[in-house]
């Protein structure tokens, strides 16, 4: 209806525009789910890694392989074990510490080298001074290991040609529990300088002795079952991915 400055919607138009607004937002609805593209199903990688390289390492990078790798979907599972990819277990892959030579129908990609240094809290140093430069720095302190390497501290002090005649020690399940440790000011762990990068880099880490580290000839190794890198695969796009991330660097 036509008024003298406007239109006015007819009784007729009133009834009838709640259920053409609903129909056409329903039309507008399907075609726009038509239009979208269509999310490809997500082909689905399980890697087993130990809990510190996962946390200390891996994590902080992740991001950078989901953008890259939309299609690939990542399961994660922290591990001490070592795992046998593709053997009857529930895994496509594995970061595995050690010498490499292992079993002939597994592929092996060396990552990096690992390179042990001491670290400690930043609170940690107020109140436990460290000379680096004397005979027995370590004297007072307290080191924190891992059950699984209370050979690293005697092999450190040995490779820096140090002594640690006067140092307590804390030995701990796990190699994590003594980094959580460390962070909480109790006193100083050796840590792979790859799986402390992180914390070190945010500032809850020091690294007191830097730049003196051992390395005793172990490293990190990607492990896959060989065929599983020859076409394109979950396992393929991940190497890919994980090899330029350690190129050159560990850090």
């Amino acid at each position: 209806e036509r008024r003298p400055q406007s239109l006015v919607a007819t009784k007729a138009a009133r009834e009838l525009a709640p259920v053409l607004t609903e129909a056409f937002d329903a039309i507008d609805a399907a075609v726009r789910r038509a239009r979208a593209p269509r999310a490809a199903t997500a082909m689905p990688l399980r890697l087993a890694c130990p809990a510190g390289f996962a946390t200390g390492w891996l994590l902080p990078r992740l991001d950078r392989f989901h953008r890259r790798e939309p299609g690939v979907a990542l399961v994660l599972t922290a591990t001490e074990r070592l795992i046998e990819p593709g053997a009857g277990e529930d895994t496509d892959a594995c970061i595995r510490f050690g010498r490499a030579g292992w079993s002939g129908r597994l592929a092996c990609d060396f990552l990096f080298a690992d390179r042990r240094i001491p670290i400690c809290s930043p609170h940690y140093l107020p109140a436990h001074p460290i000379d680096t430069n004397a005979v027995d720095p370590l004297a007072g302190h307290t080191l924190l290991e891992a059950l699984a390497g209370l050979d690293d501290w005697p092999d450190w002090l040995r490779w820096t040609v140090m002594a640690a005649e006067g140092a307590r020690r804390l030995s701990f399940g796990d190699e994590r529990l003594a980094l959580e440790a460390a962070m909480r000011g109790l006193g100083l762990a050796l840590a792979d300088r790859a799986a402390a990068a992180e914390a070190i880099a945010g500032g809850r880490l020091v690294a007191p002795f830097d730049p003196r580290e051992m390395l005793r000839g172990t490293a990190w190794f990607l492990v896959y079952p060989a065929e599983a890198a020859a076409a394109a695969t979950p396992v393929a796009a991940f190497r890919s991915w994980l090899l330029d991330e350690c190129d050159g660097t560990a850090l």
